[in-house]
């Protein structure tokens, strides 16, 4: 399975580096805004789109928990 570093450009080059309390930060805030975009837009977005959406997601619901027990 991907990791955020896979499939978030600015996660893996700059976010990753910083401290646990700002990765885990940046990805709540991430999480929200996709979550939010999937929503609004759930009836726009073709089959393709949406995968990757709930991919991201789920990625970055593993790395939240990933921090959270650090």
């Amino acid at each position: 399975m991907k990791t955020l570093l896979d499939l978030d450009e600015l996660y893996r080059t700059t976010i990753s580096k910083l401290p646990a309390e700002s990765r885990l930060s940046y990805c709540v805030n991430h999480l929200d805004k996709i979550q939010l975009v999937l929503a609004k837009n759930i009836g726009t977005l073709d089959r393709i789109q949406k995968e990757q959406l709930k991919e991201i997601i789920e990625v970055t619901q593993d790395e939240i928990g990933k921090l959270s027990k650090k």
